[in-house]
């Protein structure tokens, strides 16, 4: 296949834990993509591409030294990820926002998404897979504070401070909200079945999701895997969308501190 019939889907989200594997396996339905290079990559392309750009437009004058570098990095670029594959679709995902404009900068005419999960549910995941067993006055403070809330809010208030410096903005993106994907929310799956022209019924697409076998750690942690990327049946005890594995106290931290991430993402 040329690459000039293929496209490139790049779907970033803005922290680990916001659903990414299945989010991947959902719109695979649609798109009958290959994740590149691996099914579980996590790909710091726009991060690079971040670092390209700021040294390319801050510190390089010249209109033939600008050519000469794109030359070496840029130009090929697009053809050499799509060499990889001979599939219609390839997908290069990852868990930050950064450089994603820098993403859309080289890669125009190809699929640009951004993932969105409620932080709340977010830092939730992120803080029930910490690991305090280490023997030392840090952890013995972290798992203190944990117990009483006060460090899951340092922790959210602190990491959507970050996100909502690097965000980039969301209307000049299509953005998938992860709760919508698990929910199949007809609106959604009609975007996604009109962007990659599927052929497949409405009812073809929700049977498919539903099919999806777990893949991500935070169901490794609350129900059990053997091995973090095995591929699990959802159980009953298996709720992604209000997450309450933690105390109330380490949820009720986690909801104040992300109070302001979840006002920018419409979750309040």
């Amino acid at each position: 296949m040329k690459t000039e019939d293929q496209k490139i889907i790049f779907l970033n989200s803005y922290l680990p834990r916001t659903g990414h594997n299945f989010s991947s396996q959902a719109i695979k339905v649609f798109s009958d993509h290959q994740v590149l290079s691996h099914p579980h990559s996590e790909t710091r392309l726009s991060n690079i591409l971040a670092s390209y750009y700021k040294i390319f437009d801050n510190t390089i004058n010249h209109k033939v030294d600008k050519d000469f570098m794109d030359l070496l990095f840029i130009n090929k670029l697009r053809n050499n990820i799509l060499k990889e594959s001979k599939k219609e679709y390839v997908m290069i995902k990852d868990t930050s926002v950064i450089g994603v404009k820098d993403l859309k900068r080289t890669f125009p005419d190809d699929i640009h998404l951004i993932l969105i999960r409620d932080p709340k549910n977010v830092f939730n995941s992120l803080i029930k897979g910490m690991s305090l067993k280490k023997k030392s006055i840090k952890s013995y403070l972290k798992k203190v504070g944990n117990k009483t809330g006060l460090y899951p809010w340092f922790y959210s208030n602190k990491l959507s401070t970050k996100v909502l410096k690097e965000i980039p903005d969301l209307s000049q993106y299509l953005t998938i909200r992860y709760e919508d994907l698990v929910q199949k929310d007809e609106k959604l799956l009609w975007k996604l079945k009109q962007l990659f022209h599927s052929k497949k019924s409405l009812e073809q697409i929700k049977k498919e999701i539903d099919e999806i076998k777990v893949l991500n750690s935070s169901f490794f942690e609350e129900v059990g895997g053997e091995k973090i990327w095995d591929h699990k049946l959802k159980t009953k005890n298996f709720d992604p969308i209000n997450r309450k594995s933690n105390t109330w106290l380490i949820r009720k931290g986690i909801e104040i501190g992300s109070r302001k991430l979840r006002k920018k993402l419409n979750y309040i």
